[in-house]
């Protein structure tokens, strides 16, 4: 049985039979075991490089932070942030005494006769109703919609100003009431130059 297991342990051994063996309590043998034993595990491997896996998972995490942050900007519009926040604002659009105490138009006078004003674009003309999307604020409000509501009887074509849905206004007001005689009106580069001017300094 013994010499059977000897056959079947050689024939499965890599080393040729013919090879000289040295037994393991000889003294060099000894001496290259102490080596092994001694070397430091961080000597055999510190210069095993690392795995590509690693490499994978890494570069992969930094390209989806970079397209979560450009992403965020792109959902955001970047530093713009929203014209307004606020509930609609109404207004009334004036009564047929209103151009009985008009004065002439300056930067300085309009600075002194509004309380609010804002650059708007018409989306509604309903008969003594009109609504404005508020483009931009320039003085007193951060609703996102102003509503204009003429008195009863008399049509939105309040104060000699044609509203029509599309079209861009700068419109000011005092006390809930839309100033006419030139201080309210479609956007005209003119206007336009006074409304910039009056509200320079916010």
């Amino acid at each position: 049985m013994k010499d059977e297991l000897r056959e079947r342990l050689a024939r499965i051994d890599p080393m040729h039979s013919g090879v000289p063996m040295e037994a393991t309590t000889s003294e060099s043998s000894q001496e290259l075991l102490e080596k092994i034993m001694s070397t430091p595990l961080k000597e055999k491997t510190e210069s095993t490089p690392a795995p590509r896996r690693t490499w994978t998972i890494a570069v992969a995490a930094v390209a989806a932070l970079v397209l979560a942050v450009a992403g965020g900007m792109a959902l955001t519009g970047g530093d713009e942030a929203p014209v307004a926040a606020g509930p609609p604002l109404e207004l009334t659009a004036g009564g047929e005494d209103i151009m009985a105490s008009c004065i002439a138009f300056s930067p300085e006078a309009l600075d002194d006769v509004a309380e609010l004003a804002f650059a708007g674009t018409v989306t509604a003309v309903d008969g003594e109703t009109v609504t404005l999307t508020v483009d931009e604020w320039y003085r007193g409000g951060d609703a996102g919609e102003v509503v204009l509501n003429a008195p009863q009887g008399m049509e939105a074509l309040i104060g000699g100003i044609p509203f029509a849905v599309g079209d861009a206004y700068l419109i000011s007001a005092q006390g809930g009431s839309v100033n006419y005689c030139g201080f309210s009106g479609a956007t005209t580069p003119e206007l336009q130059a006074g409304f910039d001017a009056a509200f320079a300094n916010g």
